[in-house]
């Protein structure tokens, strides 16, 4: 099986000319088109892609890695918007759209914002959403005295910084 919006190792099951067709468990191939087959890539080999949605609805695998998968917070850059939403830059050929319904005020292009990225519970289609607090737990961190943490600075407050914590597997805490 595979996961959609995270990376997996597939198996390569035929090659052809406009690109490979993994082994997506249950009898679905995935699509790794020619540009990321890699070189003397055979039958049976096994190689780690990540998994997405193309415009007509398809898996496609690529050996691209986006600035963040299902799961993680970024900040990111808007490349265009549309009557659909906001488009933004992360790292593949698709961009990754914010609809409307999940921006906090209409993103502008150019512009950069940090999102949640995760499934659309309806379509399974991975998207963003600017509305992060939502994604966020309240549990207090339990830290050592200096222990190394790994944080992404939201905010700067009159109090201090406002980050997302990455020292867990769950949620991310905000730290005031």
């Amino acid at each position: 099986m595979f996961t959609i919006g995270n990376y997996n190792k597939l198996k390569i099951v035929k090659i052809l000319s406009f690109g490979a067709y993994l082994d997506g468990g249950d009898g679905k191939e995935i699509l790794l088109p020619t540009r990321y087959v890699p070189n003397n890539a055979k039958v049976d080999d096994e190689v780690e892609v990540f998994i997405y949605h193309d415009n007509e609805g398809r898996l496609i695998a690529t050996t691209l890695h986006p600035k963040a998968v299902v799961g993680e917070f970024a900040f990111l850059r808007v490349k265009s918007v549309n009557t659909t939403g906001a488009f933004l830059d992360w790292g593949l050929m698709k961009d990754l759209l914010v609809p409307y319904k999940e921006q906090k005020m209409t993103m502008r292009d150019g512009k950069w914002y940090l999102v949640y990225v995760r499934l659309d519970p309806i379509t399974g289609r991975i998207m963003a959403s600017e509305k992060v607090e939502k994604f966020l737990n309240n549990i207090p961190p339990q830290y050592k005295y200096n222990q190394e943490v790994d944080l992404l600075v939201v905010e700067d407050g009159e109090i201090g910084y406002k980050a997302v914590s990455y020292t867990h597997l769950t949620l991310p805490t905000i730290l005031r």
